[in-house]
């Protein structure tokens, strides 16, 4: 694995990335606020993260500043964040754990479908619309449970998995579609 690549002279300490460090330990911090029971920091705080994550990506692009760390950054900062509050909403505001493990599940079959396809053709896949789309649902899931508003909960959950389902197949489709195409040489279906 070629690390070189993820860490490209003058993309490092772009706005775009230092947005997805915050958004990473915003995850962490979202946990205890959560698990505390300190909703109103932590419904500010997951506020603020959903905002970091389109303005990382807008920022990147509008400066010119897209990276293979910025496209390896952005998911792993939305997905520890989700992870961590889905587990903390879980602990602290009865969120179904069936639920928890689904977010988790796709979640860590996207890291592992990536990371194997930057062993393969030596550079990030980026997050696309689908995942994006996912992230907003969960976080509206997440704060409907934290914001305890129960009418929205069953609805959110059934377009959660939906979308999360929609997002998976997606992916998956894409991740096979580029090793199709990297051992052929020909683009894939």
């Amino acid at each position: 694995m070629n690390f070189n690549l993820l860490f490209e002279k003058g993309k490092i300490w772009t706005i775009s990335n230092i947005l997805s460090l915050l958004r990473l330990l915003a995850g962490v911090l979202l946990y205890f606020l959560i698990l505390n029971r300190q909703s109103g920091w932590a419904i500010v705080l997951g506020i603020l993260a959903i905002l970091s994550d389109y303005a990382d990506g807008y920022l990147a692009r509008k400066r010119n500043q897209v990276s293979e760390l910025g496209k390896l950054l952005d998911p792993i900062a939305d997905k520890v964040a989700v992870a961590l509050g889905s587990i903390a909403l879980h602990q602290a505001y009865g969120l179904p754990l069936w639920v928890v493990g689904i977010i988790i599940v796709r979640d860590v079959l996207i890291v592992i479908g990536s990371l194997i396809l930057f062993q393969k053709i030596q550079r990030v896949v980026a997050s696309e619309i689908p995942g994006k789309m996912a992230v907003t649902v969960i976080s509206l899931l997440l704060l409907s449970y934290l914001f305890r508003v129960t009418a929205a909960q069953k609805p959110l959950l059934i377009l959660t998995v939906m979308i999360v389902f929609y997002s998976f197949i997606y992916y998956m489709i894409k991740f096979f579609k580029i090793l199709l195409r990297n051992e052929t040489g020909e683009e894939a279906l």
